[in-house]
């Protein structure tokens, strides 16, 4: 991303949610939702405490595509997910 320096597997989280979690800027992570998986690097970003970030459309595998507003068919593009840090660099 040419304006916050992410990468397409950045997975951007708090700086205070990333060390609660006893996670650094780098580390390898998955995240796991009721409809799929993916795998990255915690990217710390200011965002809202509790919260993470993916890119579209990479981020599509955690979304539950039944879930629709019913007035413009548009998915829900929020995923409750689990994180999980992963082994290796």
């Amino acid at each position: 991303d040419a304006i916050t320096g992410a990468s397409r597997d950045s997975v951007m989280m708090r700086e205070s949610d990333a060390q609660a979690q006893g996670l650094q800027n780098g580390d390898r992570v998955q995240l796991e939702s009721a409809k799929g998986k993916l795998a990255g690097r915690v990217f710390i970003a200011p965002l809202k405490p509790g919260n993470l970030e993916v890119h579209w459309p990479e981020g599509n595998v955690l979304l539950d595509y039944g879930r629709r507003s019913s007035e413009s068919g548009v998915p829900d593009y929020n995923a409750t997910v689990r994180l999980e840090k992963l082994g290796g660099s």
